[in-house]
């Protein structure tokens, strides 16, 4: 057995030369024009003195590409970057991009290799290391499914269950779910997801390679911003796991100091203050006479932080601004009014409305709505539309953090919504991803600079529909609020807009499934920082913390599919 073993590392190593040396390219694949599969082989499980046989064709399997979501996700995010920066950025020409952006199906081969010693040297029946290029499989001898050489190598049971999983004739979003996350096989999704997409991760460095950061504008700055993150969302061999959220790498992370936020909430001149992207730590001062004292006094009682972070001590006065405007899909009414009419005429007239945001269940299966406190007060009823259809009443506001007399919302901006028993059953309870996929979810409860330039994130408003954003900022503290978080949107479209409050903030989870997303947080408001920084940022309350208000406060709530 140890001599096997010697032997079948040799022939690793001889091969993974050969391939090397052959006319210096990086992966050594030469091309084979006409074929289009994945190609499996088999490796040597016996070895003789006598001469390697070229491996002989067993069998062709064709499966449809959405047997790979995670694969769609990316190419329709590469997509979408590449036509709107082909004006900007140069983009490498290359054929197999349209390749990319039309396929449909992928044509399996498996070899009977079991004769030949070349497996990966191979000339004749490997594929060139571009898209749509073919993966390879190897089955050998090892228990656990892995990568080596961007070959992938696995025991004859697995192939075979790999096999039967590509095989598989799907035809709605939760069969394949259930084909491709079925635990004998997952891990070999992930990996075949990883080297499909490879190709695209070098495309899209290749692109990266083109910008001159030095001397860009601010639309060039903003794009290669959002090529850093479409990066990190791509999946290739070593970077598996690409949003890190371990304890340890959280307690790494540079959180506020509770004295260092103390000390500027008794600041009457600030006006707010937080972390700015991932290297920078904002103040912002009402009196430029006091913003030079202050930024002194930072540098020096709060030295160690500040070796961390860059400090910024700004001129300027933030401002939230709730968003209750006319046109959205709930629209509160004033119950007292309502009951006289409840088929929704005085609801046509009530100049409010907000985004529904979700719906969650309590232990009496009792259904409510999500959605911002700002959006509707208690007792209040709330009628939903879809367009300009006719409203109809769904409910009403049986808990909302809403400061009556003061008339305005605080934090957690929450409000609870409870559904009629006669409109449960048309109620949707389950979360959608940003492709309208029904999607399995959890609240997202780890430290969110961890996510700042490095994930897509998305929200669905009743207002400005599907848009997608980055964080801009992971904490900021503005008097009176906590627990706020900033989104921003791509070029000059807004992550959100007036209409949109209550709409709920997530990110797939970044598995070759898709079959996840990460709730992180509820959009209520739009904040303007200053003159000069004109575009509005969108300001989010994180859901764990809205969730564990609510449990203070006797609501023991959860969301359908929640896990």
């Amino acid at each position: 057995m140890p001599k096997i073993k010697k032997q079948s590392e040799n022939l690793l190593e001889h091969s993974n030369s050969a391939s090397d040396n052959k006319s210096k390219r990086k992966y050594g694949f030469p091309y084979r024009k006409g074929l289009n599969f994945c190609c499996f082989q088999k490796s040597v499980q016996s070895f003789t003195s006598q001469p390697a046989e070229k491996p002989t064709f067993a069998e062709d399997t064709e499966c449809s590409i959405k047997l790979f979501p995670h694969l769609i996700h990316v190419r329709d995010l590469t997509k979408d970057f590449i036509d709107r920066a082909s004006g900007v950025i140069q983009i490498p020409k290359d054929q197999s991009i349209n390749e990319l952006m039309k396929k449909d199906r992928i044509k399996v081969r498996g070899l009977d290799t079991l004769s030949s010693q070349s497996l990966l040297g191979s000339e004749e029946f490997c594929e060139p290391r571009r898209w749509p290029f073919i993966p390879t499989i190897c089955v050998s001898k090892i228990e656990q499914a892995k990568i080596n050489n961007e070959v992938l190598l696995m025991d004859e049971h697995k192939y075979k269950k790999t096999k039967k999983m590509l095989e598989n004739r799907c035809v709605n979003t939760k069969e394949i779910r259930s084909a491709i996350t079925h635990p004998d096989v997952r891990e070999v999704h992930e990996a075949l997801t990883e080297l499909l997409e490879t190709p695209i991760w070098k495309l899209l460095l290749k692109i990266k390679q083109n910008i001159d950061i030095a001397d860009a504008s601010n639309q060039l700055e903003m794009l290669s911003m959002e090529l850093d993150i479409l990066l990190n969302t791509v999946k290739h061999p070593g970077c598996s796991d690409t949003v890190k959220t371990t304890t340890e790498e959280n307690e790494v992370c540079s959180i506020i100091p509770e004295e260092l936020k103390n000390y500027l909430f008794r600041k009457r001149e600030v006006s707010g203050f937080g972390l700015w992207n991932t290297e920078e730590f904002r103040v912002f001062v009402n009196q430029e006479t006091k913003g030079r004292h202050i930024r002194e006094n930072l540098l020096k009682v709060f030295a160690s932080f500040f070796k961390i972070k860059r400090l910024n001590v700004m001129n300027c006065e933030p401002s939230f601004h709730p968003n209750f405007q006319p046109g959205d899909k709930i629209f509160p009414t004033n119950s007292a009014l309502a009951k006289t009419d409840v088929r929704g005429s005085l609801a046509r007239d009530e100049k409010g409305y907000g985004t529904l945001g979700g719906f969650v269940t309590d232990k009496n299966s009792n259904i409510y709505a999500l959605t911002c406190g700002h959006v509707c007060k208690k007792d209040h009823y709330v009628f939903a539309a879809y367009g300009d259809s006719e409203r109809e009443k769904i409910g009403e506001c049986v808990f909302s953090n809403y400061l009556e007399a003061k008339d305005i919302p605080i934090l957690p901006d929450v409000a609870l919504v409870k559904i009629d028993d006669e409109v449960k059953d048309r109620c949707n309870r389950t979360m959608l991803s940003d492709i309208f996929h029904l999607s399995k979810f959890k609240i997202f409860s780890d430290n969110l600079e961890n996510l700042v330039n490095r994930a897509f994130v998305y929200k669905v408003g009743a207002q400005t529909g599907l848009t997608k954003g980055y964080i801009l900022s992971p904490a900021l503290y503005i008097t009176g609020r906590d627990d706020t978080f900033l989104v921003s949107g791509f070029g000059d479209v807004h992550f959100a807009e007036p209409g949109d409050s209550g709409s709920v903030v997530f990110m797939n989870e970044n598995s070759s499934a898709l079959d996840t997303i990460n709730v992180i947080g509820m959009f209520f408001g739009s904040c303007t920082l200053n003159v000069e920084d004109c575009k509005e940022k969108s300001a989010c309350l994180r859901m764990d913390t809205a969730f564990e208000f609510l449990n203070q406060n006797g609501w023991d709530i959860w969301f359908e599919n929640q896990i």
